[in-house]
């Protein structure tokens, strides 16, 4: 799934995160994962039909963004997901239509933007904002707590279409995540269109950031962050990738610019090694000026969801 560079575990309050396909995320304390042994540790319990998506660390008030394959996303704070065992399962992080599925998590940054790109090789930029909750925004029901362990489902709907289709990000109402509570629909983050076809994952990048994108049949092109347009929420998107018609967009790398080593994210981790080609293999594209058309015995497993 990912791979993280933790240098002290036992910063005061910072946690681990993770996130699942089902949209379930759990939060447990970086001392827990401090003693490894010979055959590795119990990270997370997953359910039979569930698997593990994403991974972060997160500091106290921090928020993060759970993104979804048929464009939405959700923006809460680490807080309102408790600190639990490493053997549980986790709380609802989202709550996911029928034929969706979770395929990315970042910690907001409100002087950053959120990159959403999508299979067909569209996507956008975004910026976090400051994320507070609307005023007036009614609050979520959070009755059968107790019973379940878990925040109820937020009742508000996905929201109606903000922004106009390559709307300007500086002026639309759409033009950034607003925070909500955990458990929700979430807001339209992108359309996933037959032109777009489903998200493929979301990296936070800043305008200085390169970025590697990745092809199932091998491709990699490297770009600058800044090349990709920002616009609103609820929006197509630009095409960032120029792709062959039997091929797909399956992962992407930030990498900053003053790279000094430190883990890269990866968004979307392919099914199979994916090998190098030349960027003269025809993957280029203009970016901002196309059209915007051994298991052990552990811990008791208390599943708290």
């Amino acid at each position: 799934t990912d791979c993280r560079a933790i240098r002290d575990f036992n910063l005061p309050d910072h946690c681990m995160m993770m996130a699942t396909r089902k949209g379930l995320v759990k939060k447990t304390l970086l001392e827990q994962y401090s003693r490894p042994k010979k055959g590795g540790i119990i990270a997370i319990k997953l359910r039979e039909d569930d698997e593990l998506v994403d991974v972060v660390v997160t500091a106290p008030g921090d928020e993060v963004v759970l993104s979804t394959k048929r464009g939405m996303a959700i923006r809460f704070n680490e807080s309102d997901a408790r600190p639990m065992g490493r053997n549980t399962s986790g709380v609802k992080g989202i709550n996911l239509a029928d034929d969706d599925e979770l395929v990315g998590m970042v910690v907001a940054d409100p002087n950053a933007t959120l990159l959403t790109v999508c299979e067909f090789g569209y996507g956008k930029r975004t910026p976090f904002g400051p994320g507070e909750q609307a005023t007036g925004e009614p609050a979520d029901d959070e009755a059968g707590e107790a019973a379940t362990g878990d925040s109820a489902v937020s009742s508000e709907p996905a929201e109606a279409d903000e922004s106009a289709d390559g709307g300007d990000a500086a002026t639309s109402s759409g033009a950034r995540y607003r925070t909500q509570r955990r458990g929700g629909k979430g807001l339209r983050d992108i359309k996933t269109t037959e032109r777009n076809g489903n998200v493929t994952g979301i990296v936070r990048v800043d305008d200085d950031d390169e970025l590697l994108m990745m092809t199932a049949r091998g491709k990699i092109q490297r770009i600058a962050a800044g090349e990709i347009n920002v616009i609103g929420r609820n929006t197509q998107g630009v095409r960032i990738m120029r792709l062959d018609d039997d091929d797909t967009l399956i992962a992407v790398v930030r990498v900053p610019k003053d790279d000094n080593g430190d883990a890269e994210t990866v968004v979307a981790t392919p099914a199979a090694p994916v090998a190098a080609a030349n960027s003269e293999s025809g993957a280029g594209g203009n970016v901002a000026g196309d059209d915007f058309d051994q298991p052990e015995a552990d811990e008791p497993t208390g599943d708290e969801s």
